[in-house]
């Protein structure tokens, strides 16, 4: 009958587990960097095409004909600035 050497055996198998862990945190490592990579350059993609929103100036681009005053767009974002910048606490 042969014998084991437990001990051996115990050993072997935790340098095989430290090296399967430390062969998966590089990889995780790796695939990490890939995703940030991507998520930056998807970010700097998504700022380009909101960059017209927050560049809209909502004044009038001519003078306008009539004595109304400023054109219906101009009063519509007046207006939603106002709902938006409305203090309860200040009166």
């Amino acid at each position: 009958m042969d014998s084991y050497d437990t001990n051996e055996i115990v050993r072997q198998a935790r340098e095989m587990r430290a090296a399967e862990m430390r062969r998966i945190q590089g990889l995780m490592t790796a695939r990490l960097g890939v995703y940030v990579r991507l998520l930056a350059g998807s970010l700097a993609d998504a700022g380009e095409a909101l960059r017209p929103l927050f560049s809209w100036n909502p004044q009038n681009a001519k003078p306008s004909h009539r004595a109304s005053g400023p054109s219906l767009l101009a009063r519509a974002s007046l207006s939603l600035r106002t709902l938006f910048s409305w203090n309860p606490q200040a009166h």
